[in-house]
Formats: C-alpha cells, structure tokens, sequence
C-alpha cells in the first residue's frame, strides 16, 4: 500500500499574512508604514539625482596673502588721433568719420603706416611711468583699436611681497593745449584708465561676461590716487557656464578674433587696427562697409561661445584723494595753481593698501558621505531602521516567504517522482501474481 503525503501550498499561507495587514487596526498601521516607505523612496530618489547632477555652492573667505599681483593698467588717449596729422591724409577729427575717406589717396599711402602716424606712441603720451618708482618693473604694450586709438597696457614683471602708499604704479602723462582745442569727443580731453586682470588683455571689444574690468576717466590737470582691493573667483566648469583652466588662454582675445574674422570675411579685407590674414581694404567702398560693419558689431554682437577663466581676479579701484590745477608746494607750504604745461599733465597713483584676498570659492555640495547620511537618516527616522534591522527583515524575508516556495516546489517534485514509483511497483506485483496463478492452476490440472 502506498500512502501520497499532501503537500500544502505556501502561497495560501503568504496570501493569509497579507489579509491580516488590512485586517482591523492593522489597517491603520499599514497604511502608514506604506505612506512611509513611499517618503523614504521619494528622498532616495532625490538623492540620486543630486549625485547625478551634483548642486555647487560658493563659499567665501579671505587669505592674507605672502604675495600680491598688481593688476595690468591700460591707459587710452582722448582725443585718440592727432588731429593735424589726420588733416594731412585728408581726414578729419577720427577715422570713424566714414564720408571723409572719399578724400583718402588709398594708391600712395600705406594704412598700417597712416595709422602708425595719426596714433599716439608712447613718448607722446608719457613724461614718466613705473612701478615701485622704477619703470623696469613693468611692460608696457601698445594695444591698437578703432575707436580709442592706440592704447598702451602696463603689466607687472612680478609680484608684490609688502604694501604701502610709497609702492605701486606710478605715472604722468601730458597733453597739448592743441589737443583742447581740436578735440572731437564728447568727452573732455583726457585719460580712460582700465584695471583689469593680467590674463585677460584689454579690448574694445565687448566680451560676453567680461565685466572684470575696473573703469576710471581721469581729466586733463588732475592728480588721483587709487587703491585697490582683489577679490579672487574660482569657479567650477558646467554645461550652461562653462570655464577653463588653460594657460595662455584669454577670452577676450578669443571673442576679438572672432569679431575681426567676422567682419573681415563679410567684408573681403581689414582694418590696420585688426591682426588678420586678408589684405587691407584698398578703396573707399571696401574701408567704408568695414568701419560700418565693424561699428555695428563689436558692441552688440551676442556672441558668447568664449569660456571664461576658471580662476580670475577682480580689482576695486577706491579714489582716495582727487585734486586739480593746484598742488602742495612743500617750499612755500601753501597751495600753488599749476600753471603751463604742468597744468596739462595727468597723474595717477595706485597701490594696495591690503595683503588680504577675498576668495569666492564654487565648491561641490555633494558626495558619497552626505549621501550615505541622507539615506541612513531618511531610513533610520522613518522606518525605525538600522543596518541589523534591514539584515532582520532580510532574514525574515527569505525565511517566511522566499524558502517556502522553493520547498514547495522540492516536494510537489519528490510526490511525483514518488507517485511514478508507486504505479511501477504495483504493475509489477501484479504481473508476477498473475503469472504465478497461472502455474499453479496447470500443475492442479495435470
């Protein structure tokens, strides 16, 4: 006789622990255990994503400083051009004066050599220059423009270890009475002074967030003294503001470049002002299109492809004392006018007062410890759980539910094997009891 043991299927007995989850007062328990769960997931999820796409906050502090960098100063001209040396080439006033070039002897003359001549160089415009009173400390460079003329950058050979009102630019520079006279501008005559970041060379060109830039108008006669302060951004790289760290890399000379290359090539020549491969405009037509087109363009184009730098310095310039037409005469202890040529010179002062930096630092605002910690808290204040609890509910997970199954599933496999050897055995006995009869009835016969 074989007996067939019953199995009983364990999902009747998982089905039966749910019914008793929403049995009752488990009801309210178990909606609010699942009303948790679904918070907990919320924030994971959240955290994710802030791993993903990780957030950047900028921290600020202040560094005193072993060694400073003085800012490069660029100083532009107004007027920019002579104007008795423009009236020689049949110009007058500015070269923007577009109508004026019909008069131009385009055959004769050499633009990059008239430009030369009705530019001021640096004899015309300095008496004296330095930095620390010594005018080796510094290079000056000449920068050529459309609507400033030649301008001329100063930049400091080195750095700067100790501060005082005695160190830092020094400089007068000088003007005609001619040049009042003569003066086109709107403006009266006298000095742009730009303070700017040593890697980012000066343009007239607008660069899109070039605003790094410190801007002073000094008039002709006056005395002013400047100190500055620097603020240092270190920013990080992203998608939508992107930055780089590449030496000898400028954004203002990326976005003039391309600038110039625009014009250029919409045009079919260039200007002596631009450093481009074509060949200079060579006729009224041609020289006329590229003043217009460069005028409407080099302050309101929209260009914005040039990253910025990832660290630059900022320089506030703060005028600590501002005097005209008169000065301290240390002979006579009195206030004197100045008078002559004295009166028509320019002087500028800048210094540090300060070793302190202000630093505006983008940092990452998050990683695999916050994130970690988010998780454990979300998890530990929600759900009442720790790491030995999570292995608890493991543990119950397979033992209550995932080992039952795969039990039943051995045992319905062990009953069928079995059932099948019951059937064989039971053929077999019965073949034999027949077989048996059958000889015993013959022998009883004979």
């Amino acid at each position: 006789m074989s007996v067939v043991e019953e199995v009983e299927d364990p999902r009747w007995s998982i089905r039966e622990k749910c019914f008793d989850c929403i049995r009752g007062p488990n009801l309210i328990k178990t909606i609010v255990i699942l009303g948790c769960i679904g918070v907990v997931l919320q924030q994971i999820i959240a955290s994710i994503q802030k791993m993903i796409d990780i957030p950047i906050t900028t921290y600020t502090h202040f560094d005193f400083n072993k060694t400073l960098d003085y800012p490069s100063i660029t100083l532009c001209r107004d007027p920019p051009y002579k104007y008795d040396t423009l009236d020689y080439y049949n110009l007058s006033g500015h070269p923007g004066f577009q109508e004026e070039w019909r008069k131009f002897d385009f055959e004769n003359n050499d633009l990059d050599e008239v430009w030369d001549n009705i530019t001021f160089n640096a004899d015309d415009i300095f008496v004296q220059y330095g930095l620390h009173k010594l005018p080796s400390n510094v290079d000056l460079t000449p920068v050529m423009g459309f609507e400033m003329g030649r301008c001329y950058t100063m930049s400091p050979k080195s750095g700067v270890k100790h501060v005082s009102q005695a160190e830092g630019y020094s400089m007068t520079m000088r003007h005609t009475a001619r040049d009042l006279e003569t003066t086109v501008s709107i403006d009266p005559p006298g000095y742009r002074v730009y303070i700017h970041y040593t890697r980012e060379p000066f343009t007239e060109v607008k660069v899109y967030n070039g605003g790094m830039v410190e801007y002073l108008y000094l008039n002709v006669g006056e005395m002013l003294r400047v100190k500055v302060t620097v603020d240092e951004y270190k920013m990080i790289s992203r998608s939508d503001a992107p930055c780089t760290s590449r030496r000898n890399y400028s954004a203002n000379e990326c976005t003039t470049r391309y600038i110039w290359d625009l014009v250029t090539k919409d045009v079919g020549c260039s200007g002596p002002w631009m450093d481009s491969p074509l060949p200079r405009c060579s006729n009224f037509t041609t020289i006329r299109s590229l003043i217009i087109k460069y005028r409407d363009i080099y302050r309101d184009h929209t260009y914005s492809s040039c990253p910025r730098i990832c660290r630059s310095l900022l320089y506030n310039g703060y005028v600590t004392d501002r005097q005209k037409h008169y000065f301290w005469d240390s002979k006579t202890k009195v206030w004197s006018t100045t008078i002559g040529a004295a009166a028509l010179e320019t002087h500028l002062h800048v210094n540090f007062n300060s070793m302190m930096v202000s630093v505006y630092e983008e940092r990452y605002n998050y990683d695999w410890n916050l994130f970690v910690s988010d998780l454990g808290g979300s998890i530990g204040f929600l759900l009442g759980l720790s790491v030995i609890g999570l292995m608890q509910i493991v543990g119950k997970t397979w033992r209550y539910f995932i080992k039952p199954l795969i039990k039943c599933d051995k045992k319905s496999s062990s009953v069928s094997i079995t059932s099948a050897a019951t059937a064989d055995v039971k053929t077999i006995r019965q073949d034999y009891m027949n077989t048996w009869n059958d000889k015993n009835t013959a022998v009883n016969k004979t």
